[in-house]
């Protein structure tokens, strides 16, 4: 079962969500204290202690060996806990693997897409029941001025409310630091998605 993109135009969108900054980020000395904190509470020992902080030192980056749907997973399972270890990680985890023309059209900067993420529509993800992958579209071969893009179309069991569907689309980046590796571009809230068979 495929999504075809040519299909996307009969479809009702209700909510963009492209989370997209060209400058990159820094939030690291922030996360390092917040999750300091919440290792001296939490922690049973020393040394979990120090194994949860040590996370904290780096931001989480899509690894090359990563697909398209793993990066959607990863972003999916990070907003279900939402809040840990630290306030809105799960969000800042889906910043984090997103494409700076992805984050640059939302303001560019983690704290305007916690903003953002915080309307009803994309907030539906963050802290969810449950969710599933319903397809993954074919890679769609990169063009002269893009990377290869692939969509995955995700089922998302809110905490309150009714199924909904958002797709995911995905490009590979073309420039260094992180040429080929998998990124989001953007993620569409679809009220009503067509499920193709093939």
């Amino acid at each position: 079962m495929t999504l075809n993109l040519l299909h996307l135009v009969s479809a009702s969108v209700v909510g963009i969500a492209a989370f997209q900054t060209a400058a990159p980020h820094n939030h690291v000395k922030h996360r390092v204290s917040v999750v300091q904190k919440y290792a001296r509470e939490n922690a049973d020992d020393l040394a979990k202690l120090d194994v949860i902080a040590s996370t904290a030192s780096e931001p989480a980056t899509p690894k090359i060996d990563m697909t398209a749907e793993n990066v959607v997973i990863a972003c999916m399972d990070a907003m279900l806990k939402n809040d840990v270890p630290w306030s809105n990680a799960g969000l800042e985890t889906c910043f984090d693997y997103s494409s700076d023309r992805c984050r640059a059209a939302l303001g560019g900067s983690l704290d305007k897409f916690i903003t953002y993420a915080s309307n009803p529509t994309f907030g539906s993800m963050t802290h969810a029941k449950h969710y599933s992958i319903l397809s993954v579209g074919p890679i769609i071969a990169a063009g002269a001025t893009r990377g290869a893009m692939q969509t995955v179309l995700v089922k998302v069991t809110p905490a309150k409310g009714e199924d909904r569907r958002f797709l995911w689309t995905l490009q590979q980046e073309r420039r260094p630091p992180r040429q080929g590796l998998w990124l989001v571009h953007e993620c569409i809230y679809v009220e009503n998605a067509f499920d193709l068979t093939v």
